[in-house]
């Protein structure tokens, strides 16, 4: 049977996508019966097809082969950044997101210092810490959509928010770090152009192209000639052309690309809400732009667990080591959950609610374009053990988090209707 299989594995490939997309038009009604864990369905069906002899692409393999998985991972995340900004329908503001800001100026500082620690710990050089503490530190937007909110228009409750936001904002604000580790790496690094450049330059370009983008193009599509005024069928090919647009802007000036297309759908929504849209038929085109966005990262979600599975069966699982399983342990059980919660300090939201919104700090595709991204323009002595240590991370916040999170966050929900306001504008979360 195994040797007629894999005598046309392209037929096979096929075969197991299409069983794995199907299983996407599934995921709504098994996540309320159930609480099927379907992306760790993803990569156990990835490991038992490589287990089976099928090739795998390794980013240790070569060069070509990281920049590969650098690039497949890039499009999952900034098209994932696109969905959480066009969700949230709570206006960005200091008192609003005040959790949201919270989690990016207290909980991930924290995090990251504590993994340097616990990789040096580990046996890893510095340039090595500090890039593990940059690629595990954001929350993952792309596998953390089950604990974000559902889209425009829909319910939204505090906890969904905080943690939307911050998904959508901390893999920009991780990348300084990133840049850090890579110029630890090649010998390079120096803290005025670390603040100046990395931190200041950076970010505010990120920022002000996104936001530029995201004004204009809400703008072209409401007009007069726009698709949401006319004809209404091209809002995937309208949300690819905003999310495109304003990652290459920003990295064609060396901005942070992920920061630009989160901000830039935050702009695009500000739009429709300034315009008092809400509530007539042009809302629709605002959810119909979101449903795409989460359509798309949905498919190309399943094609990157696949290929995590194939990953760890084929170089990770043999290669862990009871040090790797502590720090993943540390940092999902203790160094998060206590961040987060410190972060929270003070805010008035119930006990349960804060526990969630710090302890759902869910690794993944995030992780994986970081340590790709570094791995492709400096040379790390241990980049081996950053992915081996990452790796059962993922793997474990993925077992973990997608398996309670339908649980705990449908037992109770602090709802807010849509565009009104309620203890979220006071911020209480």
């Amino acid at each position: 049977m195994i040797e007629t299989i894999l005598s046309n594995p392209i037929a096979c490939f096929y075969a197991v996508i299409g069983f794995a997309l199907f299983g996407l038009t599934l995921q709504p009604g098994l996540a309320r019966r159930y609480h099927v864990n379907l992306p760790a369905v993803y990569i156990a069906l990835g490991a038992v097809v490589t287990l089976l002899g099928f090739p795998h692409i390794s980013p240790l393999g070569s060069e070509l082969q990281a920049n590969i998985i650098t690039h497949a991972s890039e499009l999952i995340v900034i098209v994932s950044l696109t969905a959480a900004g066009l969700a949230i329908d709570l206006k960005a503001g200091w008192r609003r997101w005040n959790a949201t800001w919270r989690l990016l100026g207290i909980a991930m500082p924290l995090t990251i210092l504590a993994l340097i620690f616990l990789g040096q710990w580990a046996g890893l050089g510095l340039a090595g810490a500090v890039l593990l503490g940059a690629s595990l530190a954001p929350t993952d937007p792309v596998l953390a959509r089950s604990v974000q909110v559902g889209g425009p228009g829909e319910e939204e409750d505090p906890t969904r928010i905080a943690l939307t936001a911050e998904a959508g904002l901390n893999d920009g604000l991780a990348f300084p770090f990133v840049w850090a580790a890579i110029a630890l790496a090649a010998g390079s690094f120096d803290w005025t152009g670390f603040l100046t450049y990395d931190v200041l330059y950076r970010v505010g370009m990120g920022v002000a192209i996104g936001w530029g983008v995201g004004w204009v193009i809400s703008r072209l599509v409401f007009s007069k000639v726009g698709d949401a005024t006319n004809e209404r069928s091209n809002p995937l090919i309208v949300m690819l052309a905003a999310t495109f647009l304003a990652y290459g802007l920003a990295e064609f000036v060396h901005a942070y690309g992920f920061l630009s297309v989160f901000i830039a759908a935050r702009s695009g929504r500000r739009h429709d809400q300034d315009a008092e849209i809400r509530g007539h038929d042009d809302e629709a085109y605002a959810t119909e732009a979101h449903e795409s966005a989460d359509q798309f990262e949905g498919i190309l979600m399943v094609l990157l667990l696949l290929w995590f599975g194939t990953f760890v069966a084929a170089e990770l699982w043999h290669q862990w080591r009871w040090s790797d399983l502590l720090i993943a342990i540390a940092l999902l059980f203790v160094v998060r959950p206590i961040a987060g919660w410190l972060a929270l300090t003070g805010m008035h939201c119930a006990a349960s609610e804060r526990f969630k919104i710090a302890f759902f700090g869910i690794r993944g595709m995030g992780t994986i374009f970081y340590i790709a991204y570094a791995q492709t323009h400096a040379p790390f002595d241990d980049i081996d053990a950053v992915w081996r240590i990452a790796g059962l991370c993922i793997l474990i916040s993925v077992l973990m988090h997608e398996s309670l999170a339908g649980w705990l966050f449908n037992r109770s929900k602090v709802a807010i209707p849509a565009g009104g306001t309620t203890d979220a504008d006071t911020h209480k979360v």
